[in-house]
């Protein structure tokens, strides 16, 4: 970084104005980023469609072959 020489207190003001929104730039873009990254992470939007289909194969099974399967998917989820 380069040293810089200011002959007023005006040069200095406007440079920590220019820093000063640089600043807020930068917080509103990471804000901004945050906000993305935690709509990317919802877990409907991670999951998509698999809820869905999986309900709709489950519901064509029969009784005892279903609750199998819905046994053995329960153990897998909260082993």
């Amino acid at each position: 970084m380069e040293k810089r020489r200011y002959s007023s207190y005006g040069q200095i003001d406007q440079d920590l104005e220019i820093l000063k929104v640089e600043k807020e730039l930068y917080y509103q873009r990471m804000l901004q980023t945050l906000d993305h990254t935690k709509e990317n992470l919802d877990p409907k939007k991670l999951l998509g469609g698999v809820p869905e289909v999986a309900i709709d194969m489950v519901s064509g099974l029969a009784g005892p072959l279903k609750g199998m399967l819905i046994n053995f998917v329960l153990k897998k989820i909260f082993k």
